[in-house]
């Protein structure tokens, strides 16, 4: 009898009568609930060995087998993120690795095919290659209508615009910022996007005047520090008080922890302080373990929160084929935790190398010891 009272309320609660429940018009429709995965990964760091073993004989370059195990979750989510760490200016302007970083062109068709759609441009070597070299990698990105890029700027004209883009209805805005660009001065102000608590103010105020969701980019920290700084921190609180809803945090080229960062209205905001290197040749096995956020936009009745926030483990691996640990190296490849193996870890370059151990154990570990459990799968 109960059940029976329960499913008459619910009938005359959404409107429906007797005489519209006998003709059939009577529908009991579920609220439109709207989402948009997105994944997230780190720093795409081009040493000069990652350059050579790309280099094709025909003299161009392809790195997309570099991602070939990734790829899958790159092109099935909804929307990619990518650092781009190092500028990419092309061989017109010499090809190089550290400390002054130069990426062939061929890089920007590569993150279009892996299936990139978010890159950031805003990283401390922005300017290695000065003016010219923002100048060519705006220019590729500009020959791949569906990819957003922010950071970097032509013109004033460009830095006071908003890169949007939509999704399922849903439109976003992406905003960079980077901490420093190693004390070369920008030719222009206009030409890099730095950390200034009153430019955020300015560029968060007009995005949410044109976009449903904002996601900043955040080049900041310290390199090597498994723990956010107070320089991090201090900017995650402007912007959840500014209720952006996402930060992706990189540079540290190590991992760091997820937080949900409360607002002054109460709102919370998602803050990745470190995703760690996507890609890189650095040497050291910490610099190696990195991860893939993952997470989605949900829109419910108007209201758009962000869920399953979820951390899947990454780890580089590279081998050595010479006598030089730095020039010598082949075989890069970005894998997911759990496909790799202890077979693998015993031919890493860093396994031996200065008193390091590749293992899984060592890791898990690391993972385990920075990101909360709550976020690993």
């Amino acid at each position: 009898m109960k059940v029976i009272q329960l499913f008459l309320v619910l009938i005359l609660l959404s409107g429906c009568n007797k005489a519209n429940i006998e003709s059939k018009v009577c529908r009991f429709d579920a609220p439109r609930r709207t989402k948009v995965s997105f994944v997230g990964v780190g720093d795409n760091l081009i040493h000069g060995s990652i350059n050579s073993s790309s280099h094709l004989e025909d003299g161009t370059y392809d790195f997309t087998n570099i991602y070939e195990y990734v790829a899958d979750d790159i092109q099935n989510s909804d929307i990619a993120f990518i650092n781009q760490e190092t500028p990419i200016g092309g061989v017109a302007l010499g090809i190089s690795g550290y400390p002054m970083f130069n990426t062939p062109l061929e890089m920007v068709k590569n993150l279009h095919d892996v299936g990139f759609d978010l890159v950031n441009l805003a990283s401390n070597h922005s300017l290695d290659r000065f003016e010219k070299g923002i100048v060519n990698e705006l220019n590729e990105f500009d020959k791949f209508e569906d990819m957003v890029v922010d950071g970097v700027y032509r013109s004033q004209e460009e830095f006071d615009s908003i890169p949007i883009f939509e999704k399922k209805g849903i439109k976003f805005s992406l905003l960079s910022y980077t901490y420093g660009t190693n004390g070369i001065e920008a030719p222009k102000s206009y030409h890099v996007s730095y950390f200034n608590e009153e430019q955020i103010k300015k560029d968060v105020k007009k995005a949410k005047e044109i976009s449903d969701v904002i996601i900043v980019s955040a080049h900041w920290g310290e390199e090597n520090s498994f723990s956010s700084s107070s320089y991090q921190k201090r900017y995650a609180k402007l912007f959840a008080d500014l209720e952006v809803d996402v930060v992706i945090g990189t540079h540290p080229h190590v991992i760091q922890p997820i937080e949900w960062v409360k607002g002054k209205n109460g709102n919370k905001t998602l803050v990745v302080y470190s995703l760690g290197n996507f890609i890189g040749g650095m040497l050291g096995v910490n610099n190696a373990i990195s991860g893939m956020i993952q997470f989605d936009f949900v829109k419910m009745d108007g209201n758009i929160t962000v869920e399953n926030v979820s951390w899947e483990p990454l780890f580089i691996h590279f081998e050595q084929f010479g006598q030089d640990i730095v020039d010598d190296r082949n075989n890069y490849k970005v894998y997911h935790v759990s496909e790799y193996s202890n077979e693998l870890a015993k031919k890493h370059a860093l396994n031996g190398y200065d008193g390091q151990v590749v293992s899984l154990d060592y890791i898990n570990s690391i993972t385990k010891k920075v990101i909360d459990s709550d976020y690993l799968e």
